[in-house]
């Protein structure tokens, strides 16, 4: 049997080592604003905290199963809050970015362990679709309420705030369990996957790549698809708004399910909805039409995403591999755009959305083997 674990504490620390993830955006604006940074200079700091997040999460993943990962999480939020703080005294550029490395470091560790954390329990997919959900409520929490707190404080009221969430993320800290138990390994129904297992991972973590990769490369442009379309910025802001709102939708269906439906039902389906909207939104000429397509297609990308990782959770034994989704959910993040960019042609965004039809297609057909694997497994168990 699988550690049933504790699901809130890993749910917490997970939401907190990917809070720069989701606060980026405003954090960036306010370094303008408030420090005096350039937009090139902002970017450079921004992309130092996550550079740090995908160094620590790949470092904490070769070394997570020689640990205590309680000690772990404390010294990442420790890490964290120091560097928050720190950012409030610096003044030099070379200062400021180093802080916020570090920053992405600590958060990095709390990413990687909740992620193994979550893959314990005896129901990876509902605790990544309970993560998922609350991650993405804490994102509009963030984006809607941080604004408000640096019109009275400025950016330091925002990194006094981060460190807070932080010290408060280090009580639930102590009802994470201390040592992996191996999830594939230990799970009666994948015993046959062992001598598979690797090859399997490995397929997944590309699978959830190129997932994040096609995400970002249409998010990239999804205001810019409005904008051919004759949509106003007004409206398009509240679509972008509504699609978050189902994301939640689609991660908490996960969260319910569970694995109840199986894997191979929701995945195919969610592909073949995302593919729907892609042609919906090659075509949108309305208002209804860019929203349905937009609110549909974040429903099916958090439907997706917690799967991959529950399948990646059952098929990795060493949890390092699992661990080390956090870094290629990075990678996916930063190449999306840059695919993006790559393919389009001029204003016309066409040869974007078939890109991300092909790779939503991919996506899909790098995980079928590991499903084909746990079902045999489970068959040859049950016979």
């Amino acid at each position: 049997m699988k550690a049933p674990g504790n699901l809130l504490p890993a749910i917490v620390v997970g939401v907190m080592g990917n809070t720069g993830i989701y606060l980026v955006p405003l954090l960036l604006g306010a370094m303008v604003s408030d420090r005096g940074l350039t937009d090139q200079q902002a970017g450079l700091v921004a992309s130092a905290d996550l550079a740090g997040y995908a160094t620590m999460t790949f470092v904490t993943a070769m070394f997570l199963i020689h640990k205590d990962w309680r000690r772990l999480v404390l010294a990442g939020i420790a890490v964290m809050i120091a560097a928050n703080l720190g950012s409030i005294f610096v003044t030099s550029g070379g200062a400021f970015a180093g802080m916020r490395f570090l920053s992405g470091m600590g958060a990095g560790v709390l990413a990687a362990i909740a992620t193994v954390s979550l893959g314990q329990s005896d129901s990876p997919d509902r605790g990544y679709g309970m993560l998922f959900a609350a991650s993405l409520l804490f994102g509009s929490a963030g984006l809607w309420g941080l604004p408000v707190l640096m019109e009275r404080t400025g950016l330091d009221g925002a990194y006094v705030f981060i460190a807070c969430l932080a010290v408060l993320s280090g009580f639930f800290s102590r009802g994470l369990i201390r040592h992996g138990t191996g999830a594939a390994a230990d799970g009666a129904a994948t015993a046959d996957l062992r001598p598979h297992a690797p090859m399997l991972a490995i397929l997944l973590l590309l699978s959830i790549t190129i997932f994040w990769a096609q995400q970002n490369a249409l998010y990239a442009y999804m205001e810019r698809l409005g904008s051919t379309a004759g949509l106003s910025a007004q409206f398009i802001g509240f679509a972008l708004g509504f699609a978050n709102l189902s994301g939640f939708v689609g991660a908490s269906l996960v969260a319910w399910m569970g694995s109840r439906l199986g894997r191979q039902l929701p995945l195919a389906l969610s592909t073949l909805l995302q593919l729907a909207c892609l042609w919906l939104l090659a075509r949108a000429s309305g208002n209804s039409s860019y929203l349905f397509a937009v609110a549909l297609i974040a429903l099916c990308w958090n439907v997706v995403n917690p799967i991959q990782i529950g399948i990646l959770a059952e098929v990795d034994g060493t949890g390092r591999l699992l661990a080390l989704s956090s870094t290629v959910i990075g990678v996916g993040l930063a190449a999306g755009p840059a695919l993006g960019a790559a393919v389009l042609s001029g204003a016309d965004y066409s040869r974007v959305l078939w890109l991300c039809a092909v790779l939503s297609i991919v996506t899909a057909a790098l995980a079928l083997p590991a499903l084909a694997g746990i079902r045999n497994s489970a068959a040859k168990q049950g016979t």
